[in-house]
């Protein structure tokens, strides 16, 4: 696997692809929340907070009227123990991803994950809404696995534990947790896990799917430096 920078972004370093993810998802929620309260202060019905604020930032059976949901809905969280876990479980494998120099790829196998896991919901179809990072985060799980299996976590407890045990808990946690889904979301969550396994297997054949991105970003930085 080909990465530009082998070495692990410091925790408050401007590339640091973990913890800029972890910001925008706890932004959005914060700023849907104090939203929510100015609906409240003004007397305004929640309910129109939902159908004018919160649902059309989510992806659901009409999702034409609002197509932008398709890049929207993994960073929308209906409640904040749904939010604090799915950041964990972020943490962890994104750091993971981090220790073996794939910081750069993250965000992709992130944005991946989300848009694969939005097609498999629009095609199979549901009248519930899809919302929340657990697709994404999915594919970042899985994408630790087939990257770097064997690394342990925690290895001052009993030798640490290797990511794909710890891989094995999430998605049996996942999958107990879809038992009471619906179908759609079912087969987005595992087509998320499938885009982030793909996405490492590409890598480690030279095909970088995460490029453009990479490039884009290079050009906007290019951009926005200061002329001299």
């Amino acid at each position: 696997m080909q990465t530009e920078n082998n070495e692990k972004p410091l925790l408050g370093a401007d590339n640091n692809a973990l913890v800029a993810l972890l910001a925008v998802n706890l932004v959005v929620y914060v700023i849907l929340g104090l939203i929510k309260v100015v609906y409240y202060l003004e007397s305004l019905p929640l309910e129109q907070y939902a159908a004018q604020i919160f649902q059309p930032l989510t992806l659901t059976e009409k999702w034409i009227s609002s197509p932008w949901s398709l890049l929207t809905y993994n960073w929308v969280h209906d409640g904040f123990w749904i939010l604090l876990g799915n950041m964990i479980w972020l943490s962890i494998f994104s750091n993971t991803l981090q220790v073996k120099g794939a910081n750069k790829h993250i965000f992709p196998i992130y944005f991946y994950g989300g848009i694969l896991g939005a097609i498999s919901y629009i095609i199979v179809g549901s009248n519930q809404a899809l919302l929340g990072a657990g697709v994404s985060v999915t594919a970042i799980v899985t994408a630790s696995i087939a990257l770097i299996p064997n690394y342990k976590l925690l290895p001052n407890v009993a030798g640490g534990i290797p990511v794909w045990i710890l891989g094995i808990v999430f998605l049996l946690i996942q999958g107990y947790g879809l038992v009471d889904a619906n179908m759609a979301t079912d087969i987005a969550i595992i087509c998320g896990g499938i885009a982030g396994f793909v996405y490492v297997m590409l890598l480690k054949r030279g095909k970088d799917l995460g490029k453009w991105m990479h490039q884009l970003l290079h050009l906007l930085n290019n951009s926005l430096a200061p002329k001299n």
